[in-house]
């Protein structure tokens, strides 16, 4: 079998008791260039099943393997049930696959990983915050006085899917919330992890970018903004800009004011705009 449907594929990953070297090959052609199978091969059911299988060293079958390393690629909770279960190598050792197998799903899932968003969520003393980030950059704060779930559902409507992480993280994210909530306990922090600012248009995008290189504690006028960004009548679009800002107060638009020293506007309410000024110790 040199070329399969994903039927066909599907058919192999969960009823075959062992694979030729033909269909092996196969298979591991088609989850490499099938996103579909390789993400929809298993519900989580089904994974805990293999894993409990695999605890008490049952068959092995090697499409039952690929399917179930292809699951944990996706699936937060079943890595953790795995970790949890201390059966790393045990999973992994349901089968026997070949190297050639091993190496693309390796590749394959850290891939994934690496483009997947994932969202953290904590508390400050202005209500609940998001952080959405990849492995490569933060993309979104978000804020709710509502709770996680809040957050949840307004950044899966902005961004689409996103996996809640939860434990603690090497990373980008994890690095940034830290900061995020040092920052609210009146703590000087440099937040110079790479930010994601594909959410906005070119103009809004080099308007936030000259606002983060406004100091700690102090404050410039929007006319100041428009005139760095080489758009001095541009005050009005600037405020615009400012308003929405994905990565407030990563980016601080509460350090951007009126001309004659009036708070201006600000997304998240002059109230706190005000508070955060006073906690940088600017009012």
């Amino acid at each position: 079998m040199s070329t399969l449907t994903c039927e066909q594929a599907l058919t192999l990953i969960t009823e075959a008791r062992e694979l030729r070297a033909e269909d092996s090959t196969a298979l591991t052609q088609h989850l490499a260039g099938c996103g579909e199978c390789r993400m929809g091969a298993l519900s989580c059911a089904e994974a805990v099943s293999l894993m409990e299988r695999a605890m008490a060293r049952g068959p092995r079958l090697v499409g039952a393997a690929v399917a179930l390393a292809s699951h944990l690629v996706r699936c937060d909770g079943c890595r953790g049930q795995a970790d949890a279960m201390l059966q790393s190598e045990v999973i992994m050792d349901l089968v026997q696959p070949p190297a050639s197998l091993t190496a693309r799903l390796a590749r394959l899932a850290a891939e994934h990983v690496a483009r997947q968003l994932r969202l953290r969520t904590f508390e400050t003393p202005l209500g609940w915050t998001g952080l959405a980030y990849s492995d490569s950059a933060i993309v979104l704060v978000e804020r709710s006085r509502l709770g996680a779930a809040d957050i949840h559902e307004h950044v899966r409507r902005r961004l689409g899917d996103v996996v809640a992480q939860e434990r603690p993280r090497d990373d980008v994210g994890e690095a940034a919330a830290r900061k995020l909530v040092e920052y609210h306990e009146g703590r000087r922090v440099v937040f110079d992890e790479p930010m994601d600012l594909s959410l906005v248009p070119p103009f809004t995008r080099r308007v936030l970018q000259t606002t983060a290189r406004i100091p700690y504690g102090e404050v410039r006028p929007y006319a100041w903004v428009a005139r760095e960004v080489g758009k001095p009548r541009a005050t009005r679009a600037v405020g615009q800009s400012l308003h929405i800002n994905p990565l407030a107060p990563i980016i601080p638009c509460h350090r951007v004011i009126a001309s004659d020293n009036t708070l201006g506007g600000y997304g998240g309410g002059l109230d706190m705009k005000r508070w955060l000024l006073r906690l940088e110790g600017y009012l």
